[in-house]
């Protein structure tokens, strides 16, 4: 019985890890001519274990040279237990504690300690060891864990070792995992007479022959020909399985390891990466803002910047010292492909030392750029750091957007579409993770963005009042024009944004009125009152208007005619609007509700057919103005055209 639990190995180089291995699987995982020409592993090796219980597991070899941590981390990355070798021969060495710390920093749950060579070493030397071990380890992922003598060569203490793993198995929680298929490749080969293979451990997902995948970051699209699990044909697999996947359509050329096998179009590139990072208390030194750095992740080996999130008032001191942690961002040199939850390690530049590691919360974030939008983010990642199920998830993605469609959300979420959908339901109770659904276009806002709209909103309305007392309110079209510098406020488009409009009334942000049959805005405390001063100036651009009767005045003909500037007569004529007094029509025209009346009232009296030459024999009015006013009456439903002819279809204009 295939099972999906993988052992990896982790220890000082020399200290038999790749003997042990041997010993307990009967494989030699050192395969490559130069690692038995030199005696020492350098590559990952693999092997299976068939327990007593008839689980099948998987085992992972590593190479214990400081040169080759890249490789150690790689293989650490899928270990759900781990197996720390220390020979009792020479006890605790430099590669054992940087070892154990990466197995700390990759979050390995549980495992055993195998104190090798015992046949090499008289009692007291065993006891001796043993006694650094259960030091080394307190406060560990290994601080319970067996302390087992063994010797490879002999085999006293293999039998142990294979109980302890049958109860490390029964321990260990099957992987838990809410994204779509993902797979970091360790290993990439073509076999004769099936094409491009590649290995790994599966880490989140299922995937079955006959699937469509992706090979990220470059995308490249490839099909599932065949599975297999420690070399037995396989239908599908899940996480925690070690796989060989024989994929069609793609060149093994195309692939490297660092690579992943993802689902298709589950998975984005990664530039921008947010986290969580703890620094080691034995760092020597902490980690500080924008420091380059070697970023290993999962298989992945990149050099990488790090944005700290929260930074020290004093500018001088922007640093995470020894023992501490916090939000942080990844920026890598090159793009790569990770998963949410996945954890990494952090080693500095130069010289290659271990300092920190952590979890990937967010892979696709968006880089902060201020105090403001650090500190945002950064409460974001705390927030998930103390809950990471998949509707905060999605709930931070929302955050760290401040918009995004539903769409948008599906392909930032590392989800499949049935998984997608029945996570999204959780986001219909906005009080538990502070976000909104507006929108024809089922758009997500989060409370920060909505709240900043919101202010942005109140003083466009207060601004507009102050400008235009005399005016109850301003339309949706110019509201959501005057927002369009607001950040985040350009991801909604016109129609979307009147849902978000009535949330604002909804709560009291801002008050509708209904103004010529559109809805219009205003301060919730606005008192609309025009004052004498501006009611006379209206006054007497009625007065120039209804004088000029069917001889329509422009805004220059009125300017000279009644000796006042541009600006007021337009306030004036938008008043005269807002009342349905007057209308600016086709030409520039003033045409007041009292004319269109007046007009109906001829047209109905006339005694021909109504047409452009009748109507000017009826008024008196030339074609300029008879031709805007007939086209005016068209467009409010109170006639229509018929050739060239109108008929008079309402006395009352449309709403």
């Amino acid at each position: 019985m295939e099972y999906p639990f993988v052992l990896g190995t982790a220890g000082h180089i020399d200290h038999g890890k790749t003997s042990l291995v041997k010993a307990l699987t009967g494989v030699d995982c050192d395969r490559l001519e130069e690692e038995k020409r030199r005696g020492i592993t350098i590559e990952l090796g693999f092997a299976s274990l068939r327990l007593a219980s008839g689980k099948t597991v998987s085992i992972i070899d590593v190479p214990g040279h400081e040169r080759f941590i890249r490789q150690m981390a790689a293989g650490a990355s899928g270990m759900d237990a781990a197996m720390l070798v220390i020979a009792a021969t020479e006890g605790v060495m430099p590669q054992t504690k940087e070892h154990l710390d990466i197995l700390n920093l990759l979050g390995v749950r549980c495992g055993l300690v195998a104190l090798t060579k015992k046949d090499l070493v008289d009692g007291e030397t065993l006891e001796i060891a043993a006694s650094e071990v259960r030091e080394l380890v307190r406060g560990t992922c290994l601080s319970d864990a067996a302390i087992i003598p063994v010797s490879s060569a002999s085999g006293e203490g293999v039998s142990q070792i294979l109980a302890e793993i049958e109860s490390l198995t029964d321990k260990v929680p099957p992987r838990k995992g809410f994204g779509a298929f993902f797979l970091p490749i360790d290993r990439v080969f073509s076999k004769k007479g099936f094409g491009s293979v590649v290995t790994g451990t599966a880490c989140q997902g299922t995937i079955g022959e006959g699937d469509e995948v992706e090979i990220m970051p470059s995308r490249a699209a490839g099909r599932v020909r065949s599975l297999q699990t420690h070399g037995t044909k396989a239908a599908s697999v899940q996480p925690g399985h070690r796989v060989a996947i024989n994929i069609s359509g793609v060149s093994h050329d195309e692939m490297e390891r660092g690579d992943a096998v993802c689902a298709k179009g589950a998975f984005i590139p990664a530039d921008c990466i947010s986290a969580w990072l703890d620094v080691l208390p034995s760092a020597h030194e902490g980690i500080a803002h924008w420091q380059r750095v070697r970023l290993h992740a999962g298989t992945v080996d990149v050099v990488a910047r790090i944005s700290l999130l929260r930074l020290n008032t004093d500018e001088k001191k922007r640093v995470y010292p020894p023992g501490s942690g916090g939000p942080v961002q990844l920026l890598p040199e090159s793009n790569i492909t990770v998963a949410a939850g996945q954890r990494f390690v952090i080693r500095l530049y130069s010289p290659l030392v271990t300092i920190g590691g952590g979890r990937i919360m967010l892979p696709n974030a968006l880089l902060a750029r201020s105090r403001t939008e650090r500190e945002n983010k950064a409460q974001t990642l705390s927030a998930l750091a103390s809950d990471f199920g998949p509707a905060f998830f999605l709930a931070a993605l929302i955050h760290d957007r401040g918009i995004v469609s539903a769409q948008g959300l599906h392909e930032l979420s590392q989800m499949d579409k049935a998984s997608f959908a029945e996570v999204l339901k959780e986001l219909s109770r906005p009080a538990a993770y502070n976000v909104m659904e507006f929108g024809k276009a089922r758009l997500f806002i989060s409370a920060t963005a909505f709240d900043a709209i919101a202010l942005a909103a109140r003083r466009i309305l207060e601004k507009f009042h102050a400008e235009y007392p005399e005016l109850a309110g301003l339309d949706a079209e110019k509201l959501y024009a005057s927002l369009g510098a607001v950040k985040n406020a350009g991801k909604i488009a016109a129609g979307d944004f009147k849902d978000l409009a009535g949330i604002l009334v909804e709560k009291n942000i801002a008050a509708h009125v209904m103004i010529q049959g559109k809805t219009c805005y205003r301060s919730v405390d606005f008192r609309h009152g025009p004052d004498d001063k501006f009611m006379a100036l209206v006054g007497r651009v009625r007065d120039a208007v209804a004088l000029a009767g069917f001889n329509l005045l422009t805004l220059p003909e009125l300017e000279g005619k009644l000796d006042i500037n541009p600006a007021d007569i337009k306030r004036a004529a938008a008043y005269l609007r807002e009342q349905e007094d007057m209308r600016v029509i086709e030409g520039g025209f003033f045409f007041s509700s009292q004319m269109r009346d007046k007009l109906l009232s001829v047209l109905a009296s006339m005694p021909e057919d109504i047409t452009v030459a009748s109507l000017r024999d009826s008024t008196g009015a030339s074609r300029k103005y008879a031709i805007p006013m007939l086209e005016f009456l068209d467009s409010q439903g109170l006639t229509q055209r018929v050739g060239d002819k109108r008929v008079i279809v309402s006395r009352e204009p449309a709403s």
